[in-house]
């Protein structure tokens, strides 16, 4: 049974992957791109000279490849305040009545291991994006917290359906390599 976060998360990973579907089908290059949603089952992964790594348990909600580069996707169910940074660089959310929320997820660096196993699968560089409900703000200090000190970038749903991740994958991308898509299609956990 799935209490009230679990659906909330669900809800949410299923929002953002409709608004990745229809920014990536506004684009001229939209046939040559390729959209993963919930991959998993990373263990042992090597490949383009480097050694293994494992998620253990954990999936990667989304990746965006093109042939050129990918894009590595986490949707957070966060609640209606602003991102940012505590005077201890933790990061937490402020919620509209004022109270100060924790967001453990912005103090830890998962989504860099998600991106190892990617530069494994593929032989490419990517970059990591978090997604967050239109609800959530960023104050440009949440980019102090731990998650970013390796690069990436959060946005809204909002900004994501609406082209914002252009600035990541530019237009014209190359089309990804067949060999590669087959290779990332193993790790689908629920193919649709």
């Amino acid at each position: 049974m799935y209490g009230p976060v679990a659906i909330r998360a669900s809800f949410i990973e299923q929002v953002t992957a409709r608004a990745l579907a229809r920014w990536l089908s506004a684009r001229p290059d939209c046939a040559g791109l390729h959209l993963f949603h919930d991959l998993g089952g990373f263990r042992d992964v090597s490949g383009h000279g480097y050694g293994p790594v494992s998620l253990g348990t954990a999936n990667i909600d989304h990746v965006v490849l093109s042939g050129g580069r990918w894009l590595v996707i986490d949707a957070k169910a966060t609640a209606a305040g602003t991102l940012t940074t505590d005077d201890r660089g933790r990061g937490i959310l402020i919620e509209p009545d004022g109270d100060h929320r924790p967001e453990p997820w912005l103090d830890n660096t998962k989504m860099h291991s998600a991106a190892a196993v990617l530069v494994r699968l593929t032989g490419l560089r990517g970059w990591p994006v978090w997604v967050t409900p239109d609800a959530t703000r960023h104050d440009p200090q949440v980019l102090k917290a731990r998650a970013f000190r390796h690069g990436g970038t959060i946005c809204t749903i909002g900004e994501a359906r609406d082209g914002d991740l252009d600035q990541l994958l530019p237009v014209p991308q190359p089309p990804a390599d067949p060999a590669i898509v087959a290779e990332l299609a193993r790790y689908v956990t629920h193919p649709d």
